[in-house]
C-alpha cells in the first residue's frame, strides 16, 4: 500500500539515428602525359588486388558501436518504461537485477492505476476495459520479469494478490490507506511522544485491514510507524518486536525504506538500553544492505559506526 495512488511517468523515446559519415574524395585532374611504350614501366598485373576477394566482414566496424545509447542517463521508472516499450527484455531484466530495491513503487503503480480506472468507472466503455486489461497485463509481465531477475516470486505474488481482490476488498484497501494517512498525520503533528500515541488507533485499524487483505506493503509501512511511536515512548520490548516484523515483511517485497528505517531504530533502541549485541547486529545488517544497493559511502560510514560501537562498549 503506497501513501497515495502513484502514476508511472511515461516517456517516449525517439529511435536513435545512426550517423553515417561518408567521405567523398574529390576527383583530382592529372596532368597529361605521353603514353609509355617501355614495357618495364607497365604495372605488374600480379600486383593488382584480386577483385573476387571481399574484405573480411569480421573486420568491418559495426555502425551500432558509434550509436548513442538511447537509455543512457535514465534510471528508475523512466528507464523501465523505456526498455519495456522498446521490447528490450534482457536489458530490462538486468536493470531490475541491478536496482532490485528500487522497483516496488514502480510495480505497485500499475496496480494502483488499474484500480483507479475501475473506481472512476473508466472500464464501463470497451476502450476503458481494453486499457485496464493492458495495464494489468503489463503489471503481471513486469512482476514476472523482476522475479526472474531476482530469482524470487515476491512481485508476482504481490500483483496477483492485488488484482484478485473483490470490489468489497478494494474498498477495504482504500479504507486502510486512509487510516494510515490519518495516523501518519497525527504522529507528525504531535508535540510529544505521548501525544503521538493518539495515532495508534487509526494505525492499528489500518494494520488490521492490511492483514486481512494480505497487503504486505501496507503491513510493513504501518508496523514501521507503530514501532517508531513505541520507541519514542520507550516501550522498547514492544518496539523491538514491531520493528523486526516490519523489517521481515519489508524484505519480502524489497521495501527499502521500511527495512532501513527499522534497522536504524533497532540500533537506536539498543543503544538506549545499553545492549551491545543487538546494536551491533542492526549495524551489520545495515552494512550488508548498503553493500547490496551499491552505496559504498554509507557502507563506509557504518564500518566507522561499528568501530565506535566497540569503543563505546570497550570491546577490543
Amino acid at each position: 500500500m503506497s501513501h497515495a495512488p502513484r502514476h508511472p511517468r511515461r516517456i517516449v523515446l525517439a529511435a536513435a539515428a545512426l550517423l553515417l559519415l561518408g567521405t567523398s574524395a574529390g576527383a583530382q585532374t592529372q596532368p597529361d602525359q605521353p603514353p609509355s611504350t617501355d614495357p618495364r614501366t607497365t604495372e605488374d598485373p600480379r600486383k593488382v588486388a584480386d577483385p573476387r576477394k571481399v574484405e573480411d566482414p569480421r573486420k568491418v566496424e559495426d555502425p551500432r558501436a558509434n550509436a548513442k545509447d538511447p537509455f543512457s542517463g535514465l534510471r528508475g521508472p523512466e528507464l523501465y518504461d523505456a526498455l519495456y516499450e522498446a521490447g528490450e527484455v534482457g536489458h530490462l531484466r538486468q536493470a531490475f537485477h541491478d536496482q532490485g530495491w528500487e522497483i516496488l513503487g514502480y510495480i505497485d503503480s500499475h496496480c494502483e492505476n488499474w484500480l483507479a480506472m475501475h473506481e472512476r468507472k473508466l472500464t464501463d466503455t470497451e476502450e476503458g476495459k481494453k486499457q485496464a486489461a493492458e495495464l494489468q497485463a503489463k503489471g503481471r509481465s513486469l512482476a514476472s520479469m523482476a522475479d526472474s531477475a531476482l530469482e524470487n516470486t515476491r512481485f508476482t505474488n504481490y500483483v496477483n494478490n492485488f488484482y484478485g481482490w473483490t470490489p468489497e476488498q478494494q474498498v477495504t484497501f482504500r479504507e486502510g490507506q486512509k487510516l494510515y494517512r490519518q495516523g501518519a498525520s497525527l504522529a507528525q503533528e504531535a508535540k510529544s511522544p505521548q501525544e503521538a500515541q493518539q495515532a495508534m488507533t487509526p494505525l492499528q485499524q489500518s494494520l488490521t485491514r492490511a492483514r486481512e487483505l494480505g497487503d504486505t506493503w501496507g503491513q510493513s509501512m504501518t508496523l514501521s510507524l507503530i514501532g517508531r511511536i513505541q520507541a519514542d515512548n520507550r516501550q522498547y520490548v514492544d518496539s523491538t518486536a514491531t520493528l523486526k516484523e516490519a523489517a521481515r515483511l519489508g524484505r519480502e517485497i524489497r521495501d527499502l525504506e521500511t527495512v532501513w528505517n527499522g534497522l536504524a531504530l533497532l540500533y537506536e533502541t539498543a543503544i538506549a538500553q545499553q545492549l551491545y549485541e543487538p546494536a551491533r547486529e542492526a549495524l551489520q545488517e545495515q552494512f550488508l544492505l548498503a553493500q547490496e544497493v551499491n552505496d559504498k559511502a554509507t557502507a563506509d560510514k557504518i564500518v566507522q559506526q561499528l568501530v565506535d560501537l566497540d569503543k563505546l562498549f570497550d570491546k577490543g
